[in-house]
């Protein structure tokens, strides 16, 4: 509170000693109305006689309706004079707002879009102590953001709604992001406002800019607006006044004006402070007419009454609260009525009556000299609280069809319960019980409970009418009851910002505490009527205006852990240590011991336990060294499940990467347990269940454990304490240090445990079902079923004894083991057929390639369409289709594994039909490919076949479009992420990504689909190269050129029929990893090479590119003869064979010609 009491009697001194820092010579209020900014333009900006000085904090309030949709729109806009930046200013769009402060600009994102015709307040506080600019919307906090600057320059211009710009000495206004739509209430404080008091204070005006007309200077006049209701209680009003009387001492003034008050507002408005002087210099300035004259006495009456003036200034509370607008209204027109009362005349001067919320009062009722210290100020002296509150369900009756109901039911409570000092609280509508049913609570300012409850039946049930609408409670469905809430207690809180003490409060009202740190700022805390429970309750504390105590983990030394303060210990805790955090050693050994500690003081409840497993979650994906720390983890959750209370028979925690399941055993119904994840996703909570069953074959599970019945042997055989079992479950691979280079832990932990019960040798084993993370491609790699033994040297490791592999198999292995504890799977990595580096590797190769073929077949695609010529004979046309289906391939498996990171089962079931239909149509293509291969250099017939190239576009694209559709038809669980489905993709690891999942329907639909293919297209490219050689046989040539062409021949055919995908049914044994890196390579460049031999080297294709793209010599002077070659190739084409004459007069010419042309031989083939 000494800020706030310092603040006030600053405002009081320059009262007293000096103008104020905006002053004018009107008074009129704008509370209540709104600037209109829409078209035609209306420009506000701040009056020249108000002066914004230089501010070392501020807070700045402006509530905005937009009407007409922009995609910018400017708040407010303050600069100094002759700069260009702003200074500071707000600037929105759709989705984003941009804030301006110290000429420089912040971006920040808006949680949801502000809707038209509705009204919106932003708030901005900032002080050069804390140098953090805060920003607000609609009371609550959007952002904060560190700033540089010491200190706001003062005079500056200030528009509202509009950017601005000076240009000679005349206000510019720019134009392209104004505000289409209201403002109102733009109010600036010369001090830093916490959360908290910008809500409470949302009805108190600026004390260095405030809503009124003296501050500001429109173009066009504010429109009054009845939804603008804002109810206050505390005032300031300042004034002159003219007192006619016999001569009298200073002391009586304030009786008189005291007086004057009480006679004129009687008990509803109170005075609490009255500040007099007759020889301000403000008297000096004038007031527009001669009331403002310098102060001097005048004879008036034979009596020797005098007539003598003086600045007045008052505080008064007004009781009930009632809008503010309404005040002052009601203030301005009593007190310019004249006031004589004993021979004393008193009147205020209506142009110099101002009227202003305030915060709060000061404490001292006389002017303050001007070499004394300023003496204290401080809020309204503690009294007891007079309030009661009480519980009110009705059902309510409105004669028309509303569409706001809720709106219009609540603004009809304020209405009718406000006048009376009362107060409607946490208003909710019921409408399962009626149309127009609702409960709410209601605080009254008064102690006797059956009058006011009387009284609220009363207001209700009394019909209230406007010109719209008849509303009121129905006199049979009203209920009200009285409620004691109690009070807030005494709660010694340790947080961030120090050890606060918070004393007893009553409901509804604000503790307030001076920072620990930095004592001249304030922390508080409300206690508000909670809605659910009727209970009083602390809310959070507002501590933005503090400075840590605890700036980083290493502090936390300082702090003691006890049963009262555990809560906000983890708080602090989980503040400090976020995902991804880089921890030492000794920062993560402080945070264990300290939740250690939490764990230790007292029972846990479930609250507590979440955020305590958060914590441990974040951790996990922490870049610390967690080897030898993995003991401590663990026992740290197992304490944690040990100690939790919780209601009802289980309970279940989850956080990323760990998950936490607690369930309390009746002894006499026990027929086992099982305990799984059915699904996991990298940095995602697992999804988890559980059978209170011994499932001895858990189908779809990621990680599960099954407890026989006879564990119950080891249950308490007392009554007294009863069995709990938990289970828990781990992602984070460093957490488990692996043994040795060759063994590597290939599964997820699970675990299983009893509370104070050590149970081992059980008669009937423990199943542990666990999924590899990396599929097990070699069936002799030994697998290994491990658990943790937290005895073993160096912080513990993997042991084996009372473990068995049961059965294991690519994807999973099942476990039997004669104890409870932390279980997983080891992979003896030695005899693994492809590293990880390899396979590292191996994937970076093929999106390399992939997207290298990718940008290469676009060019192909282009060049064929482009080019009209390049795409008149039918193997053109069958290769447009292929580089098509490749073109397709590739990108979707570029995209593959990003839009499985969405985690959308029907975005990923969509990917992987369509990846699997671009496959099916990329082999489809190549077997056609092959197929007029076969036709035009073997099977040479003269047949007509009509339809020719729209006959294989059936089958190229009809046959992969068929199998998908009946796949998607008999069961779309097919398609999946390999970390979705019961079984893993059988070509890849466990990492994300869409593609068949059922292990049938991947060999049935893909592998027999490639092999007959590849079958078939081996066997017409061995039949294409003997009836080349027989070709050639005739045609001498040199060895080397021959030898080069054959080498082109058989290079350019075995891309062109995916040859290549032949080499993963041969990589067994020693050659496995150097097969699979001449897969990857040759099959993601497919694309690249069939560019290579198919568009580069292409005779015609390279004329194409001269004549069309090139110029000067590069261009072909003369190319008539091809084109009239062409242009009979396609006549010919019409009249013969649909391609077979074509084939039989153009294909095998074309391949007799290759011994003539070595550059072209492949060429010719396929065109």
């Amino acid at each position: 509170m000494d800020s706030v009491r310092v603040h006030l009697f600053t405002i009081v001194w320059i009262w007293i000693a000096s103008p104020h820092i905006c002053s004018g010579s009107s008074n009129s209020s704008f509370w209540g109305k709104k600037a209109t900014l829409v078209r035609p333009p209306c420009h506000w900006q701040l009056s020249n006689q108000c002066v914004v000085p230089e501010l070392e904090e501020l807070s700045v309030c402006v509530t905005i309706q937009r009407e007409i949709h922009t995609s910018e729109w400017t708040a407010f806009d303050y600069k100094q004079r002759g700069q260009i930046k702003t200074e500071l200013g707000l600037v929105g769009s759709e989705r984003q707002l941009t804030v301006w402060l110290f000429k420089v600009e912040h971006k920040v994102n808006l949680t949801e879009s502000l809707t038209l015709h509705h009204w919106h307040t932003f708030c901005l506080t900032w002080s050069a102590k804390s140098k953090q600019l805060r920003l607000y919307v609609n009371a609550s906090r959007l952002a904060e953001l560190p700033t540089d600057g010491s200190r706001l320059a003062g005079n500056g211009m200030l528009t509202l709604g509009v950017s601005h710009s000076m240009l000679g000495g005349v206000m510019d206004y720019e134009t392209g992001k104004e505000l289409m739509g209201n403002a109102t209430l733009f109010r600036m404080w010369g001090r830093e406002l916490g959360e908290d008091e910008l809500t409470d204070l949302r009805c108190v005006d600026g004390d260095v800019v405030s809503w009124t007309k003296r501050h500001w200077d429109p173009d066009c006049q504010p429109v009054p607006d009845s939804s603008l209701i804002c109810e206050w209680t505390k005032y300031k009003i300042d004034m002159n006044v003219s007192i006619k009387s016999k001569p009298v001492v200073t002391g009586m003034l304030k009786a008189i004006v005291q007086k004057w008050f009480e006679d004129t507002f009687h008990s509803n408005v109170s005075v609490h402070g009255i500040f007099i002087s007759s020889t301000s210099s403000r008297w000096l300035q004038g007031t527009g007419d001669d009331f403002g004259e310098q102060v001097k006495e005048r004879r008036v009456s034979s009596n020797e009454r005098t007539e003598k003036r003086y600045a007045c200034l008052v505080y008064v509370e007004v009781m009930p609260k009632a809008d503010v607008l309404a005040v002052q209204e009601e203030v301005q027109k009593r007190l310019t009525l004249q006031y004589d009362h004993g021979g004393v005349v008193v009147k205020a001067h209506p142009a110099s009556i101002n009227v202003i919320s305030i915060e709060a009062f000061p404490n001292v009722t006389e002017r303050p000299s001007s070499t004394a210290d300023p003496p204290t100020l401080s809020t309204s002296p503690t009294t007891v609280r007079q309030d009661t509150f009480y519980r009110v369900h009705l059902n309510a009756s409105i004669n028309v069809t509303v569409i706001k109901s809720a709106d219009i039911i609540k603004n009809w409570l304020n209405v009718k319960l406000n006048p009376q000092s009362m107060t409607v609280l946490n208003f909710e509508m019921n409408p399962d019980l009626h149309k127009y049913g609702c409960t709410f609570q209601v605080q009254a300012n008064s102690l006797n409970i059956s009058e006011t409850t009387h009284l609220i039946y009363s207001l209700l049930t009394e019909a209230y009418i406007t010109d719209a609408m008849s509303i009121q409670a129905l006199p049979g469905h009203i209920n009200i009851s009285h409620i004691a809430p109690g009070s807030c207690p005494d709660h010694l809180q340790q947080t961030l910002y120090g050890l606060y003490d918070w004393p007893r409060t009553e409901p509804e009202d604000r503790a307030t505490l001076l920072c620990e740190k930095n004592s001249r700022d304030q922390a508080t805390r409300s206690c508000k009527l909670d809605g659910m429970t009727d209970k009083a309750m602390w809310k959070r504390p507002d501590l933005s205006l503090c400075k840590r105590t605890v700036d980083d983990i290493t502090d936390l030394d300082k702090v003691n852990v006890t049963a009262n303060n555990s809560g906000e210990i983890v708080d602090m805790i989980g503040s400090l240590v976020g995902n991804g955090t880089d921890l030492s050693d000794s920062q993560l050994d402080t945070v264990l011991d300290k939740l250690d500690d939490v764990v230790s003081v007292s029972p846990v409840p479930p609250g507590l336990a979440g955020n305590i497993v958060e914590i441990i979650s974040n951790v996990l994906h922490s870049k610390a060294d967690l080897a030898s720390f993995t003991n401590k983890i663990l026992r740290l959750t197992d304490s944690v499940g040990d100690t939790m209370n919780f209601d009802g028979e289980a309970h279940n925690i989850t956080a990323p990467s760990l998950a936490l399941q607690l369930v309390t055993i009746n002894s006499n119904h026990f027929q086992g347990l099982t305990f799984g994840v059915s699904s996991f996703t990298n940095n995602n909570s697992p999804e988890i269940f559980m059978n209170k069953t011994f499932v001895e074959k858990p189908q779809g599970a990621v990680a599960a454990i099954s407890l026989p019945v006879v564990l119950e042997n080891f249950f308490p055989r007392n009554n007294t304490a009863t069995p709990r079992i938990q289970f828990q479950f781990y992602d984070s691979a460093v957490l488990f240090k692996n043994p040795s280079d060759t063994m590597k832990l290939n599964s997820y932990v699970v675990s299983a445990s009893m509370t104070n019960v050590n149970v081992s040798n059980l008669q009937q084993p423990i199943i542990i079902t666990l999924r590899h993370l990396n599929r097990v491609q070699n069936q002799d790699q030994p697998i290994l079923c491990v658990y943790w033994d937290f005895t073993k040297s160096n912080g513990g490791g993997w042991e084996s004894q009372g473990c068995k592999t049961e059965s294991t198999d690519g994807f999973q292995t099942t476990c039997h083991c004669d104890h409870l504890t932390h279980f997983g799977v080891l992979l003896d990595v030695s005899k693994a057929e492809i590293s990880t580096e390899d396979e590292e590797i191996l994937t970076i190769i093929s999106y390399l390639g992939c997207g290298l073929s990718s940008i290469f077949l676009g060019v192909t695609l282009v060049t064929y369409l482009a080019f009209e010529k390049l795409r008149q004979d039918y193997p053109s046309k069958i290769l447009i289709n292929l580089s098509l289906a490749l073109l397709g391939l590739n990108l979707v498996f570029l995209l593959n594994s990003w839009f499985a990171s969405f985690g959308s089962r029907g975005v990923c079931v969509s990917v992987a039909a369509i990846q699997h239909f671009f496959v099916l149509a990329s082999f489809m293509w190549m077997g056609l490919e092959a197929l007029h291969m076969y036709f035009a250099l073997v099977k040479v017939f003269n047949t007509y076949v009509p339809s020719y190239i729209l006959k294989f576009c059936v089958l190229g694209w009809g046959i992969p479009a068929v199998i998908i559709i009946l796949i998607l038809a008999i069961d779309r669980d097919v398609y999946g992420s390999s970390l979705d489905g019961e079984t893993q993709d059988p070509l890849k690891d466990s990492s994300p990504f869409c593609w068949v999942q059922n292990e049938t329907a991947f060999y049935v639909s893909v592998m027999s689909f490639i092999l007959l293919v590849l079958l078939c297209n081996i066997t017409v490219f061995g039949v294409v190269l003997v009836q080349i050689r027989r070709m050639q046989a005739n045609k001498p040539t040199s060895n080397t050129s021959g030898l080069l062409h054959d080498l082109r021949v058989v290079a350019s055919l075995t891309f062109l029929l995916g040859l290549t995908w032949i080499l993963p049914f041969f990589s067994w044994g020693p050659v496995h990893t150097p097969f699979m890196y001449l897969f990857s390579i040759l099959n993601s460049l497919q694309g690249f090479f069939i560019f290579i031999f198919h568009c580069l080297m292409k005779e015609n294709v390279q004329k194409q590119w001269r004549i069309h793209l090139c110029c000067g010599p590069l261009r072909p002077g003369d190319y008539s003869e091809w084109s009239r070659s062409m242009t009979g190739a396609v006549r010919g084409g019409h009249s013969r064979l649909v391609h077979f004459p074509s084939v039989k007069s153009e294909d095998t010419s074309s391949i007799r010609k290759i011994s003539d042309s070595s550059t072209s031989g492949v060429s010719q083939i396929n065109a």
